[in-house]
C-alpha cells in the first residue's frame, strides 16, 4: 500500500482578513474642549436658580430709587389737621405759613379757601387760620389749619393749644390728640433720635393752587357760595 504525503490545509487569504482596530481614536486637545463645554452646559441646565436666593434679592445702591432720581411729585395735597395716631414737622420758615380765611364744608369735610376782597361779604361763614405746610413721618406733605383766636371774643384752649403745637412741631416731631375733659389738644413729642424731614421744593403759592385748584372762592356767584346763602 503506497503512502501518500498529507496535503496541508490551505492557509488562509491574508486579503480577505479584515483589521479591527480596538485602540480608542487620539482626541486632539480641541475636541477636549468641546467637550468640557458640553458638559458644562448640561450641568448648569440641570441646576435650578433658587428664586429666594439672598443674592438675587438684595438691594444694589446703584440702582435704588434713590439713586436713580425718583422723587415724588405732589398733585394733591390734604388740608386738615394730623390724625391723633401720626407724627408730623410744621415747616420752620415763616414764608410757608399764612394767616388766612376759609369756609369749610362741614358735611363734605371739605375747606375751601377765600379771596380776601370776599372777606366781608361772606364774614358770617369764613374762619380765620393759620395754615402750615406740614409732613407726617411718611414723607407725606400736607396743609395744617390752626384757628385764630376769635379778635372779638374769648380765647378757646382748643384753637390755642393748636396754634402751640404748630410752633412745637417747627423743631420735634409731634402727634396730637383731643382731649374732651380738658376741652384742648394734648402735644406728645417724640422722644426718639428722628431723622429731618424732607421738605417739598415747591413755594407755599405753589401749594395753595395744588390744595385749592377745585375749591377757592373767588367770586360770590361761586356754586358753594350760592348754596351757603340759599341761592342755589
Amino acid at each position: 500500500m503506497s503512502t501518500h504525503p498529507q496535503a496541508n490545509p490551505p492557509s488562509p487569504d491574508k486579503s480577505n482578513r479584515q483589521h479591527v482596530d480596538t485602540k480608542p481614536a487620539p482626541v486632539d486637545d480641541w475636541d477636549e474642549d468641546v467637550i468640557s463645554e458640553q458638559n458644562a452646559e448640561r450641568e448648569a441646565d440641570s441646576s435650578e436658580v433658587d428664586p429666594f436666593d439672598p443674592a438675587a434679592l438684595r438691594i444694589d445702591p446703584q440702582t435704588a430709587a434713590g439713586a436713580i432720581g425718583v422723587k415724588r411729585q405732589i398733585v394733591t395735597l390734604k388740608v386738615g389737621k394730623p390724625s391723633r395716631m401720626e407724627f408730623c414737622r410744621v415747616h420752620p420758615s415763616e414764608t410757608y405759613r399764612l394767616d388766612t380765611a376759609i369756609v369749610e364744608d362741614k358735611v363734605n369735610r371739605e375747606s375751601y379757601l377765600v379771596a380776601s376782597s370776599l372777606w366781608p361779604d361772606l364774614q358770617d361763614f369764613i374762619t380765620l387760620v393759620r395754615l402750615c405746610v406740614a409732613v407726617n413721618r411718611h414723607g407725606a406733605t400736607f396743609l395744617w389749619p390752626a384757628k385764630l383766636p376769635d379778635p372779638n371774643g374769648r380765647a378757646m384752649d382748643w384753637h390755642t393749644s393748636m396754634l402751640e403745637a404748630q410752633e412745637l412741631a417747627t423743631k420735634s416731631w409731634v402727634r396730637i390728640q383731643a382731649d374732651m375733659s380738658a376741652g384742648s389738644y394734648t402735644v406728645f413729642v417724640a422722644t426718639g433720635v428722628l431723622p429731618e424731614p424732607e421738605w417739598p421744593e415747591l413755594t407755599l403759592s405753589e401749594l395753595l393752587k395744588v390744595a385749592f385748584k377745585t375749591r377757592f372762592i373767588d367770586s360770590m356767584s361761586h356754586p358753594f357760595v350760592l348754596e351757603l346763602r340759599g341761592e342755589a
